[in-house]
């Protein structure tokens, strides 16, 4: 892909890098501890039981949440967005899953830790795709079943009260968030698993999810960032003079190269 009218950083020499770089790795510093301390805070968490019944459709047919442990002790399910109507998943999370798929995989078994993607299309539609994705993840279908609703990530006034990322309707509307108002959104929950009772103890959603890696973590390291319209300074990387980040979101198996 060209890339045309960089706006590349100011060029300074090596001295007045190193005094710049040293000032921003306190901040780092900082971030580091402040993260250290928010991710205790987040295990300090209390958990919920979950008390509903759920019968997702998997590769080997109906499956409870308890089933999906597949016998570990915890579950984080990547609420993958896949609309019954479409065809084919969504790209983000398409990309998301394979940054995840590449490698993740064998380290989360390591700590007595599943992680599957739930989407509510059915396995009809979830099977092909995956097969063409060639992700080794589980993957299953809530098609028919309140999951997607009960957790927060298909949106359906009609079916419950909107509320996404524990903000109501008149909040993300406020905000200027009116997208996140309807239909198929993204998110992760964790669930943890005491005997054959299953407890609920975090959701995270939209940019929440970007903590767990995954190519974005890399490109902010970079100079040019993620190029997208929302970060700054302005104008590091456009193509014909719009943003090339957010058009630029492909299956996996569409990027050249």
């Amino acid at each position: 892909m060209e890339i045309l009218k960089i706006t590349f950083p100011e060029i300074a020499s090596r001295k007045e890098w190193l005094a710049q770089r040293k000032e921003l790795l306190k901040k780092e510093k900082e971030l580091t501890r402040k993260r250290d301390k928010l991710n205790a805070k987040r295990r300090r968490l209390p958990m919920v039981e979950v008390e509903k019944d759920y019968t997702f459709e998997g590769p080997e047919g109906g499956a409870s949440l308890l089933d999906l442990f597949d016998g570990r002790r915890q579950l984080i399910i990547y609420h993958f967005m896949f609309d019954p109507e479409w065809n084919e998943g969504c790209p983000s999370c398409s990309a998301w899953a394979d940054h995840i798929a590449r490698g993740h995989l064998n380290h989360l078994h390591a700590r007595n830790t599943t992680l599957a993607l739930v989407s509510r299309a059915p396995l009809s539609k979830i099977e092909p795709f995956n097969e063409r994705m060639g992700w080794p993840m589980p993957w299953y279908s809530s098609y028919g079943i309140d999951f997607n609703y009960d957790f927060h990530i298909t949106m359906d006034e009609s079916v419950r009260p909107v509320q996404y990322n524990y903000r109501d309707q008149a909040t993300l509307e406020h905000l200027g968030q009116d997208y996140h108002t309807k239909g198929e959104q993204p998110g992760l929950s964790c669930f943890l698993r005491k005997g054959d009772n299953v407890y609920h103890t975090y959701s995270t959603y939209g940019r929440g999810m970007e903590t767990v890696g995954g190519a974005n973590y890399f490109l902010d390291l970079t100079a040019l960032g993620r190029q997208e319209e929302w970060e700054q300074p302005k104008g590091r990387a456009t193509k014909l003079g719009t943003t090339a980040g957010s058009e630029n979101i492909r299956y996996p198996d569409e990027y050249e190269g």
